[in-house]
Order: C-alpha cells, then structure tokens, then sequence
C-alpha cells in the first residue's frame, strides 16, 4: 500500500509543478466587422486584436467611398459608449491595412468597434457591434 502513496504523491507533486509553469490566463484575440453601406459588400471594414504582440489591424473591405474606422477601448471600460481611442484606414479598399502596436498587462480588456466615416473630416457612422478579448 505505501508503494501507491508514493507514487501517488509523485504523480501530483509532478501536476502541480506543471501547473505552476503554465500561464495565467488565456490571452483572446477578437475581430469586429462594420456594416457596408454599398449592398454590393458584406463588411465595410474589418479590426482585428492580436493579443500575442498586442496588435491592431484595421482593413477596408468595400471600395464605397468611405475609409474603415475602429473604436477601442481598454479596461477599465468607459461608460456611455466612450471609448479609449480610435484608429483609421484612409488607404482605400485596394490599399493596405494599417497596423498599430501596443503594450498592456497581460489579462487586460480590449473591446473593439468597427464602422466606416470620412476621414479628412472625421465624420463617421455605420458601426456594428461591440466585441472583447483580452491581451
């Protein structure tokens, strides 16, 4: 009998030691898309959160006339709608995405909105819903 508490006491010993490797908390990416106002596309722009690196990537899928828009915000979360900062693709449908880089604490949430506006005059409008992960 004391040889399967010995071993037994091996066996978890070994499982705690492996879980006080692993991470904390799992890390979430999010996309978030923006309603088109050309029937002709599915999406008028599209935010993605790579939460390895903390990288946001905003696209302009629709060739509509309007630059694609997403709203960001970190927790801790405003209220009312508020956000912490927005970021802009004015490159066009047929240009490249743009790309920001940031740096959070790991567990940190970021919840993301995208739409579509005028850039040179910073109007915008269109956004679809709100959707989180977590750096």
């Amino acid at each position: 009998m004391n040889k399967f508490r010995i071993i037994g006491t091996a066996v978890a010993a070994a499982a705690l030691i492996g879980l006080a490797h692993s991470p904390a908390s799992a890390a979430t990416d999010v996309t978030v898309y923006g309603p088109s106002f050309n029937s002709e596309c599915a999406h008028a722009s599209t935010g993605h959160f790579a939460s390895y690196g903390e990288t946001f990537t905003v696209y302009d899928k629709c060739a509509d006339g309007w630059s694609a828009v997403v709203k960001v915000d970190v927790a801790p979360y405003k209220a009312d709608g508020g956000y912490d900062f927005s970021i802009w693709n004015p490159n066009g449908a047929d240009g490249s995405p743009v790309t920001v880089n940031k740096s959070y604490a790991e567990g940190t949430g970021i919840c993301m909105q995208a739409g579509g506006g005028d850039y040179r005059t910073g109007e915008w409008g269109n956004f679809g819903y709100w959707s989180c992960g977590v750096a």
